[in-house]
């Protein structure tokens, strides 16, 4: 079993830590509309040069009234001395990862997008949390990432 390496000033994993393939399920409340949702899938941190990890994930979404879709994503993560930076598949930058106790931020004007991190059950599983506000937004995600 993969030994988790933590930086013991943040509290942020190498890449070995996140490498390799995650199940993952998660929940969404969407508050405005008062819907529920679900996702199911499997995800896959591929290393790359210089510190660089590709995120994929790809798995079934049920939303409301039993709608099920086909869904993925792709993020780029790159360790930098902060941290993770972490970036839309197009090298946009969506947020950075500091600490556990430091949120993560993405401002998407008009919505504002509040990420926090949990990696202290590595090497076996980890938890994203994400609020998402906005005029027409008002969302709670929690993703949890169990090792394949």
């Amino acid at each position: 079993m993969r030994e988790a390496k933590l930086d013991h000033c943040t509290l942020i994993p190498d890449s070995d830590a996140l490498a390799g393939a995650w199940r993952v399920a998660r929940e969404i409340h969407d508050h405005r509309a008062e819907m529920q949702g679900h996702f199911e899938g499997h995800a896959r941190f591929t290393p790359a040069e210089d510190g660089v990890l590709h995120y994929h994930e790809a798995g079934r979404l049920s939303y409301g009234a039993g709608q099920i879709f086909e869904a993925e994503r792709r993020y780029i993560w790159r360790r930098v001395p902060e941290g993770w930076q972490v970036d839309f598949d197009d090298t946009r930058p969506f947020h950075l990862i500091r600490a556990a106790d430091h949120p993560a931020r993405h401002d998407c004007a008009p919505d504002l997008y509040i990420l926090r991190y949990q990696f202290d059950a590595l090497p076996r599983q980890w938890q994203c949390q994400c609020r998402i506000t906005g005029p027409r937004k008002d969302l709670d995600l929690v993703t949890a990432y169990y090792r394949d």
